[in-house]
């Protein structure tokens, strides 16, 4: 092989190359970007779901609480 063939040689391999890496780049890019995006889904997923659960023991309490001041004003009256 002469020179010219070497380098040209080189310079295809190298084109090659850099194409190839360019290519497994936007990929990889591309599955990070879906994987963030499902992970991104899965956590409102669950933070609603912590916020409802949250909402109705709030709600639990409430309703106790009310219960509980009716059960106190009628024995105070008892008492009075």
């Amino acid at each position: 092989m002469d020179e010219g063939t070497v380098t040209d040689l080189k310079q295809f391999i190298s084109a090659t190359f850099k194409q190839e890496t360019v290519e497994l780049k936007q990929a990889i890019t591309k599955h990070i970007e879906n994987q963030l995006d499902r992970l991104d889904r899965k956590i409102d997923s669950l933070s609603a779901a912590v916020a409802d659960a949250i909402d109705n023991a709030n709600e639990d309490t409430e309703a106790r609480l009310k219960n509980h001041e009716r059960r106190i004003k009628r024995l105070e009256k008892k008492t009075a």
